[in-house]
């Protein structure tokens, strides 16, 4: 029988390791962490990810957690609003939603459970087993540590599905090529909810050259991301080299009203106690030109590390797992002697089936964040916005919503093969 192990139990490890134990494929998942604790990563599924769950009969699982949908997108401009984009009602439960993912996580490990041929260990990868000591010689399997012993484990494909900085990538000498991206993040999480009118509503503000995203997360708590012109580091920007230093010693709270319209800057203001100390993410926008060696694969963000814009790191990966169980589920799923010429071809095609869709969705991270990084450098097209903006909010909402549709629902379809049980 076929032994897959795979690295890393986020969203990506853990839904593929469900779908190949579901269709009775044998599977180790390895995990470094001892709990799922990702407050500020995973959180927000678009349309095209609700459908990758929906495929995956994992949509009642989703429904039975806490979320909170997200209406109407909002964008402001030194108090004037310039754009309002609402989700099509018809979408109904496919409109964009904020998740828990150590909640989604937990769950979902608890149904592969049932699963015999499932099998989860708390461990870290230490190396790769090869067939032989040839440099090009085949991956045969994982060496992990487990409670202080190292542990072997032999496969007949290796999946590291364990991040932006995946152990796998570095062991199996995948490079990582970055991408030009000019911002980082600094995450703020605040326990008072906004009024229910305002709570299914994402927000983006810019006021001068400083701009913040905020929206009501699964929890009803308030999430913000300040983001961080990478150029101010090398400048002359008091603000950023003390934020580097310091986070704790600004008032974050009074940073946050100062850039946003008048009533939400009256809610920071009335609830700064409950603003928890910030989260910096250093955003990583990369790609692998290769993402496999053979016996071994890279998915989500081990194989392209997605930017924060639009949420798509959680999207493409599972849709990076639908396209990997279509190709690899005729070949592991035999009763005879596994074909590992198969399967290394299979990890080729993957590639050139997912590798087109994660370059588009790449290319739009940037543009959109380069149109917030204008604004922001640019008092004059500021100024040009606000006069503007009776005249192109009546239709800048829908303009917005078409350019953003690949980011919502994909670049294609992809439709996940059933399971054939013998």
């Amino acid at each position: 029988m076929a032994h897959v192990v795979i690295a890393g139990a986020g969203v990506t490890g853990l839904t593929l390791a469900y779908l190949l134990a579901q269709r009775g494929i044998e599977v180790t998942l390895v995990e470094a962490a001892t709990q799922f604790d990702r407050v500020f990563r995973g959180e927000g599924l678009m349309p095209g990810g609700i459908q990758a769950l929906e495929q995956m009969d994992l949509l009642k699982l989703l429904q039975e957690l806490p979320t909170q949908q997200i209406h109407t997108w909002e964008f402001v401009v030194n108090d004037r609003a310039f754009l309002q984009a609402r989700e099509p009602e018809e979408l109904g439960i496919y409109r964009p939603t904020l998740i828990s993912q150590p909640l989604f996580l937990e769950a979902l490990l608890k149904r592969a459970q049932t699963f015999p041929c499932f099998h989860f260990k708390h461990g870290t990868v230490q190396g790769l087993n090869h067939e032989s000591d040839r440099p090009d010689a085949r991956v045969s399997g994982v060496v992990v540590r487990q409670a202080g012993q190292e542990v072997t484990l032999t496969a007949d494909l290796v999946i590291g599905a364990d991040g932006r900085k995946s152990a796998v990538r570095r062991l199996a000498d995948l490079p990582l090529e970055k991408l030009d991206y000019d911002a980082d993040v600094l995450w703020l999480r605040m326990a008072a909810p906004l009024p229910e009118s305002d709570r299914h509503t994402f927000y983006g503000f810019i006021r001068e050259a400083e701009s913040l995203g905020a929206y009501t997360a699964w929890d009803n708590s308030l999430k913000m991301a300040y983001i961080l012109p990478r150029e101010q580091l090398s400048q002359e920007q008091p603000l950023a080299q003390k934020q580097r230093q310091d986070w704790k010693a600004i008032d974050w709270a009074n940073r946050i009203a100062k850039i946003a319209p008048p009533s939400f800057a009256q809610h920071i203001r009335a609830h700064a106690d409950t603003l928890d100390s910030p989260v910096l993410l250093n955003v990583m926008l990369a790609r692998c030109p290769q993402w496999y060696r053979p016996g071994v694969l890279l998915l989500g963000d081990a194989a392209h590390p997605m930017a924060p814009i639009r949420a798509q790191g959680i999207n493409v990966a599972l849709r990076d797992v639908i396209v990997a169980v279509n190709h690899l589920q005729p070949i592991l799923q035999t009763e005879t002697e596994v074909n590992l010429g198969a399967i290394d071809s299979a990890l080729q095609n993957i590639q050139s089936e997912r590798q087109p869709e994660i370059i588009r969705c790449q290319d739009l991270q940037r543009q959109e964040q380069d149109h917030a990084t204008q604004l922001c450098r640019s008092p004059l097209l500021r100024q040009m916005l606000m006069l503007m903006s009776p005249v192109i909010r009546p239709f800048s909402g829908k303009v917005w919503m078409a350019r953003q549709h690949q980011l919502r629902f994909g670049v294609r379809s992809v439709l996940l093969d059933p399971p054939v049980l013998s």
